[in-house]
């Protein structure tokens, strides 16, 4: 969460939020009172939730964000490689990110990715690998969950989830922003936003035309070596995340 006066960010990883940060400290008037990235907001605001502040988030297309997660993952920026690291060893790592060879690289990063077995040593000490929800819930649902619901660290488990229909029914009762915005429409999307709601979030007089310039030069960082995130997927691979990411297919629409 990126908490400023008037408004509070839920930056769920690999959304854009990167982008959305550094528009936010151009065109807010304000610095950030409270800075906890990709958390949830109840970890930041424990007791008085959203305060009356407005809160926002945004969502990606979750056969893209795989694909973001993977080609990104080798960088010192993500902790995910060091944990596979620490939890496999070196050998193993090199086998998951070879980059140059994507079609038998990023398959085998998936499909790990979606293994309980694998999370559960990967993930040593942290939460996932103990919520009981593996056997059914995709990685991104679980990380997108923890920035957008209150309290993940006591309810984002079983008993009080059970299932997909259960994950979904938790968003839609506890998801804590009032707007989203989809990343594969995030400039578009920010700029209204930000001529709706910018007086009283206290954004500059220029906050738009400062989005739009920065759209131009807005793009995905990520080191990928084929031409579309489909390019990437198998039918089982695609199948995969429409099985276990269904929740973003339910509440959001997307689809491959």
């Amino acid at each position: 969460m990126i908490e400023y006066k008037n408004f509070i960010y839920l930056d769920v990883y690999k959304t854009g939020s990167t982008h959305i940060n550094f528009l936010l400290k151009k065109i807010s008037t304000e610095k950030p009172v409270r800075v906890k990235r990709h958390a949830p907001l109840t970890k930041g605001r424990p007791f008085t939730w959203k305060g009356g502040k407005l809160v926002f988030a945004t969502v990606r297309n979750p056969w893209d964000w795989y694909v973001s997660m993977w080609a990104y993952g080798h960088t010192v920026e993500n902790p995910l490689y060091e944990h596979i690291k620490q939890g496999f060893g070196q050998e193993k790592l090199n086998e998951l990110y070879e980059m140059d060879n994507p079609k038998v690289a990023f398959p085998k990063w998936l499909k790990s990715m979606h293994d309980p077995a694998f999370l559960a040593q990967a993930l040593k000490g942290h939460r996932l690998p103990t919520s009981g929800l593996m056997g059914f819930m995709g990685f991104y649902t679980y990380r997108f969950m923890r920035v957008t619901m209150p309290y993940p660290e006591i309810f984002l488990r079983k008993p009080f989830i059970n299932s997909l229909d259960g994950a979904v029914a938790a968003q839609r009762k506890w998801a804590m922003y009032d707007v989203l915005m989809k990343s594969e429409t995030l400039d578009q999307e920010f700029a209204d936003f930000a001529a709706k709601n910018g007086e009283q979030l206290g954004f500059t007089d220029r906050a738009v035309d400062i989005i739009n310039k920065q759209a131009d030069k807005h793009k995905n960082v990520s080191k990928r070596t084929l031409e579309t995130y489909r390019d990437y997927y198998t039918d089982e691979l695609r199948d995969l995340v429409a099985k276990r990411d269904r929740f973003f297919i339910d509440l959001f629409g997307y689809t491959f």
